[in-house]
């Protein structure tokens, strides 16, 4: 059996002897496709898509978005080390006090590593403001952000209705339409 087994295997090895070199193949490189633009498509859901998710809150506490679904959702995900963070609190809370708590949902996501960061509070967040915090950054992976900020107004039925990469000059103005928009748009 010994003997079989070495015959075997030297009949296989010269055979992988006279088989011919592999062709190389050459694929012409041409234009290469040029990377994503993470202003263009910070994240990677669409616009009209559902956006079912939990948010971590800062609270320890998680918010399912289903929970909000009747009112448009503005969901921003940050840092604080992000320049416009301080006018985030105000921006927001006045957004919230033009169109009601009853009518839009604000979350502010901070990926920050130390909840420190997020201290003190602005007094600010009232009734729909809500403060999550993911630091070992779930959520941004799940949605696989690829700018700070990034922007999401959801409608009332928990759809994507507008999306913002960064803080382009106008950035604000562009968010307040976005959720304009949401809230005239259908059920």
């Amino acid at each position: 059996m010994t003997r079989l087994a070495l015959l075997s295997l030297a009949l296989a090895l010269a055979a992988c002897r006279t088989s011919p070199a592999p062709v190389p193949v050459v694929v012409d490189p041409g234009t290469p496709d040029p990377p994503p633009d993470p202003l263009l498509n910070p994240l990677n859901r669409a616009t009209g898509e559902l956006l079912d998710a939990t948010i971590p809150l800062v609270d320890g506490d998680g918010l399912p978005l289903g929970d909000l679904r009747g009112r448009v959702v503005v969901l921003e995900l940050t840092t604080t080390e992000e320049k416009r963070w301080p006018e985030t609190f105000p921006f927001y809370a006045r957004l919230l006090q033009q169109h009601g708590p009853d009518r839009l949902a604000v979350v502010v996501v901070a990926l920050d590593h130390e909840r420190a960061a997020l201290s003190p509070e602005p007094g600010v967040r009232g009734r729909g403001f809500d403060l999550g915090w993911d630091p070992q950054g779930a959520l941004a992976a799940r949605l696989q952000v690829a700018t700070l900020p990034t922007v999401v107004v959801l409608d009332r039925r928990g759809r994507v209705a507008f999306v913002q990469g960064g803080a382009p000059p106008g950035s604000t103005s562009a968010i307040e339409d976005g959720i304009k928009r949401a809230l005239t748009s259908g059920p």
